[in-house]
């Protein structure tokens, strides 16, 4: 079995270590084999958070990361960072690049940068980007999982929700989905939801993975992607998007949803 672990919104510096310490425990469990951080690793973008955030992210002992910045991860306080430097700070934990591609196993992951030093809450993305982000869909292996992570989600729960996905997302969603594409993976919200809003293409949002910054009653919570041995399908495997959710009780996260992703 494939394992990928879907996190985001991990807001160190407003973050819960009981909750981080479960997570890790989760990673451990099921021995993942990419680990995806979709952004907002960090509270303000000090240079304290990003080394705890980097620490964490070592430590659910992926064979392979993929990690995106958010809009929090861009300096607020800091203002005189915004003109040229406004990802050092990421960069230094992270790396130079901001819109990462791996590929593990039966994984195929596209990275994309929705955030904007001057826009701070809200995503863009520029008819570069999605272009860019096709190319690499078609070429990706024939029989891999098609992904593609961004901060903020381009398909929105509800119509409240819009105001969350980045400009030029319903451009994206078309040609993405026509370039191969099969999964979305994003945060930002802080209200996790597994959406299929249209044939053949799915889009998990991950809530808060670590962080007390909860909202709407929506626990800590993360998605786990799996690639499984299966008898029924003719392929030989089959493909599922589950929901974990952090339990109190418990002190562990639980599954609390699995679909086929098929």
């Amino acid at each position: 079995m494939a394992v990928l672990m879907h996190l985001s919104d991990l807001h160190f510096g407003a973050h819960d270590p009981a909750v981080c310490d479960a997570a890790l425990r989760l990673a451990q469990r099921l021995g993942v084999s990419m680990a995806v951080v979709s952004g907002d690793l960090t509270q303000r973008a000090t240079a304290s958070q990003f080394a705890q955030a980097s620490r964490f992210v070592q430590a659910l002992h992926a064979r392979s990361t993929l990690v995106l910045a958010g809009n929090h991860d861009l300096p607020l306080f800091a203002w005189w960072m915004r003109w040229g430097r406004s990802y050092e700070r990421f960069s230094t934990q992270f790396g130079l690049d901001y819109e990462p591609v791996r590929q593990a196993g039966a994984f195929y992951v596209v990275g994309v940068n929705t955030t904007r030093a001057w826009r701070h809450e809200r995503g863009s993305l520029s008819s570069a980007q999605i272009r860019h982000v096709a190319d690499l869909l078609a070429r990706a292996p024939p029989d891999a999982w098609r992904i593609v992570a961004s901060h903020h989600p381009l398909v929105a729960r509800d119509a409240a929700d819009r105001a969350h996905r980045p400009s030029r997302a319903d451009e994206a969603l078309q040609c993405w989905r026509s370039a191969g594409a099969q999964m979305l993976l994003s945060g930002h919200a802080h209200q996790p939801a597994l959406l299929n809003p249209m044939p053949g293409l799915w889009a998990s949002h991950a809530g808060t993975a670590v962080s007390y910054r909860l909202r709407h009653g929506c626990p800590n919570s993360l998605v786990v992607l799996t690639v499984e041995a299966s008898g029924e399908a003719e392929c030989g495997w089959a493909r599922y998007a589950a929901r974990w959710d952090y339990d109190a009780q418990s002190g562990e996260f639980e599954r609390v949803l699995r679909i086929s992703a098929a």
